[in-house]
């Protein structure tokens, strides 16, 4: 309903009511927006509202054991992947995770054709951020106190590398 809203919004100083329209709506919880977006809105949108590829794992072994994994949540339109990355105990601080993400950098722009690749890294896991930055990644932004870890809120901070040397989408 209208609601009245005492302001004087007059230059001669005279008192005015202005109302304010409230309406009333509803909401339902859902795993799925039930609204159809106009083809002429989709731009407005991320790839992920209008196609779900499921992820891509590359999985590594040594001697027959699990070293880790590389996860690639792919873009297909904008040819982008997230990664996302582990390596077991066993096998940490002996450069197996060095090993693992050059290899899936290269399986992702020569043999998926990505034009780039994403990572998010907890600003206290620097034995990631070095990581990243041995094998060219640069860090692009910071999502400021965005993880709550231990008491205390840390940044995301955000890595991107490029593929120089394959083709730019035809640019």
């Amino acid at each position: 309903m209208d609601e009245p809203n005492d302001r004087n919004d007059r230059d001669d100083g005279k008192d005015t009511k202005s109302y304010t329209y409230k309406p009333k709506i509803n909401f339902t919880v859902s795993h799925a927006a039930n609204v159809d977006i106009s083809a002429d809105d989709l731009i407005y949108f991320s790839e992920r509202r209008i196609i779900r590829v499921e992820p891509i794992y590359l999985t590594f072994e040594c001697n027959g054991q699990k070293v880790g994994f590389v996860e690639f949540d792919v873009r297909v339109y904008n040819r982008n992947a997230y990664l996302t990355y582990y390596v077991t105990k066993t096998f940490r601080g002996k450069g197996f995770g060095k090993v693992m993400l050059a290899e899936s950098i290269d399986y992702a722009f020569s043999e998926m054709n990505m034009h780039r690749l994403t990572a998010e890294v907890y600003e206290y896991n620097e034995s990631s951020v070095a990581l990243l930055k041995s094998l060219g990644f640069s860090e692009e932004g910071r999502l400021k106190e965005a993880k709550f870890h231990n008491g205390k809120f840390w940044d995301i901070i955000v890595y991107g590398i490029l593929n120089c040397n394959g083709d730019n989408g035809g640019s």
